[in-house]
């Protein structure tokens, strides 16, 4: 990153792939020029996709996407012309261990397929990240219970598979960064609150978390505080 008064370059990499970000084309020919210096490159312009992410790009916006990788994964699990769902958990449906007790085995299909869901909502698909949060508990010893519930959250990615992030142009005097935090109390079988925030800048949500504190809180109000905490923290 490179910044001078209110001007500035970003430069994301991942591998072989980058995206150049600047506040004028001046920048952004500089910017290319320097790299060319340097490394063979080959500028594709207006990007369509980067590691997975489908990129839709406007003069006034930007939208993010996970589609074509969710598609990928319905496929996979032959889900991608299911009944779709208009909620990724049952509400009614309280989630408890393997009654069975089983040997665990973290390689079993049921991580494999939580791994892929927690990409998802980690990158672009806050509106999962609270269900996958739930079942990341079970990994080691899923029981049928917890498999159905992991399916119902892909039965709702295939009806919410075109779902996006849009970062938008607002005007100079409207907010552009603001945050929300909440927490759960003494919601699970341990006695662990949940902490979830959302950070949202032009729009669209830039980073949040669904998660299970680390400690046993004796009340709500304290519960709440700890996630406004966290949700400062991880700002700064």
């Amino acid at each position: 990153m490179w910044c001078n008064d209110n001007d500035f370059i970003i430069i994301a990499v991942w591998v072989d792939d980058m995206l150049i970000f600047t506040t004028t084309d001046q920048l952004k020919s500089k910017a290319i020029a320097d790299v060319e210096n340097k490394w063979e490159i080959t500028d594709i312009r207006i990007p369509t996709k980067i590691v997975g992410i489908k990129l839709m790009i406007t003069p006034d916006s930007i939208s993010i996407s996970s589609s074509r990788y969710i598609e990928s994964i319905l496929i996979k699990e032959g889900l991608d012309k299911s009944n779709a769902v208009s909620m990724p958990l049952n509400i009614n449906i309280t989630l408890v261990p393997n009654p069975e007790r089983t040997e665990g085995n973290r390689s079993n299909d049921y991580a494999h397929i939580l791994g892929e869901l927690q990409y998802i909502a980690n990158m672009m698909r806050p509106d999962i990240a609270y269900a996958v949060n739930q079942l990341a508990s079970y990994t080691s010893n899923p029981s049928i219970q917890h498999y159905t519930a992991l399916k119902r959250i892909l039965r709702y990615l295939c009806g919410t598979r075109d779902y996006c992030i849009t970062y938008r142009s607002l005007p100079e005097k409207t907010d552009f960064f603001y945050r929300y935090a909440d927490a759960t109390y003494a919601n699970m079988e341990q006695n662990w609150s949940v902490t979830s925030y959302v950070f949202i800048a032009g729009d669209g949500t830039i980073t949040w978390s669904s998660k299970r504190q680390i400690s046993t809180m004796l009340s709500s109000v304290q519960a709440e505080y700890i996630a406004l905490s966290e949700a400062s923290h991880e700002v700064c």
